[in-house]
């Protein structure tokens, strides 16, 4: 077992954290009436934190089904990088051009990247998968675009119109993964049959020996969805059939 908080929970919580803090201040504001610059970096700071957040937890979803673990630790990585670049560049009150493109930069890939974990998330059959990496191509590609436009200034209306043809694309193939991903139950459980018979003599649900909240059963690492508890279940004696 496993006491630690998962990234998804940490997320969750410093995204609880940023939200509340910002609903008081924005209280306080209105109720004021006026807005100091501490105030504003203060709501700045919250806001980057929730935006922060968000994509951490995107990439703690997908770290927590231990899948693509380059890409959910990288997701992460990028999201508290652009985090500390913004929430630098609010309270130092950064002029530089350069060190702001960067920070933005990095956010879009931060933003993409949460994307990506998230279209990761669906189980896609095998005549679906091409929908993901057209999804997560065209992503980065719309990323890629926006850094370029940060950086470069693009002649005539070209730019704009690739961008608005891909920003297409992305929507289009980011709502059909999950239908895709409804689709492929039937093929999905066909491949998993086998396995899933192996080990039909366990029961159905077990409790979470910390907290007591029930839980689906499985022959592999269990989390608590209540208290973040891991365990596996492990039998010593399995002679006996399965009545």
């Amino acid at each position: 077992m496993n006491s630690s908080m998962s990234p998804k929970r940490i997320a969750l919580w410093f995204l609880i954290c940023s939200v509340a803090v910002s609903a008081i201040l924005g209280i306080i504001i209105v109720l004021a009436g006026t807005f100091s610059d501490l105030q504003i970096r203060i709501i700045l700071t919250t806001l980057t934190i929730s935006a922060a957040s968000i994509c951490a937890l995107a990439s703690g979803a997908l770290w927590e089904k231990r899948r693509e673990r380059f890409l959910s630790s990288s997701g992460a990585i990028l999201a508290a990088l652009a985090a500390v670049l913004v929430i630098a560049g609010i309270w130092t009150e950064a002029e530089n051009s350069e060190f702001w493109k960067f920070a933005v930069s990095v956010s879009l890939l931060a933003v993409a990247t949460a994307h990506a974990c998230l279209l990761a998330l669906a189980r896609l059959a095998p005549r679906f998968a091409w929908t993901r990496v057209a999804a997560s191509v065209a992503v980065y590609f719309l990323a890629g675009l926006f850094i370029y436009i940060i950086y470069f200034t693009p002649k005539g209306d070209t730019g704009v119109r690739i961008i608005g043809a891909t920003s297409i694309i992305v929507a289009a193939l980011t709502i059909l993964t999950p239908i895709f991903h409804r689709l492929s139950r039937g093929d999905l459980d066909i491949v998993d049959g086998p396995v899933a018979t192996k080990h039909q003599g366990l029961p159905a649900t077990i409790t979470c020996p910390r907290c007591g909240v029930a839980q689906v059963n499985s022959s592999d690492e269990i989390q608590c969805g209540n208290c973040g508890c891991r365990f596996k279940v492990t039998i010593l004696d399995d002679s006996s059939p399965a009545s």
